[in-house]
């Protein structure tokens, strides 16, 4: 009987254990950055794209540099992934990297937004 309450008594240790480890591991997330070229013109641009991002789950900061046209993003990989990002940015109208911008997005965004707009 003493056996029968000792094997018992580990089980639930191992058992409890292992749901904690999992608990912890998620709780670090899988906090990633990425760079992503796009085709911004101006502040307008700026403003559609860091919004579009921000609609994500997961998203932690964006940050889009005019002068290079590149956007970092950090987030959370167990909430999102580059894919979904980068088609938010291409929904709302824009290049991301490989990915080429949304047509009907692109057309309805206005002059200064389109390619060449800014030069």
């Amino acid at each position: 009987m003493k056996n029968k309450i000792i094997i018992i008594a580990l089980l639930l240790t191992g058992f409890v254990n292992a749901l904690s480890s999992k608990s912890f591991a998620s709780n670090k997330g899988g906090k990633e950055k990425v760079v992503i070229q796009t085709s911004a013109q101006c502040g307008e641009c700026q403003e559609k794209i860091e919004s579009a991002i921000k609609k994500l789950d997961g998203i932690k900061s964006v940050d889009l540099n005019l002068d290079t046209k590149k956007v970092t993003v950090v987030y959370d990989s167990l909430l999102t992934t580059l894919d979904k990002i980068k088609s938010a940015i291409s929904n709302a109208g824009y290049d991301a990297d490989d990915v080429k911008a949304n047509s009907t997005a692109y057309d309805n965004l206005p002059s200064c937004c389109k390619k060449g707009g800014k030069e």
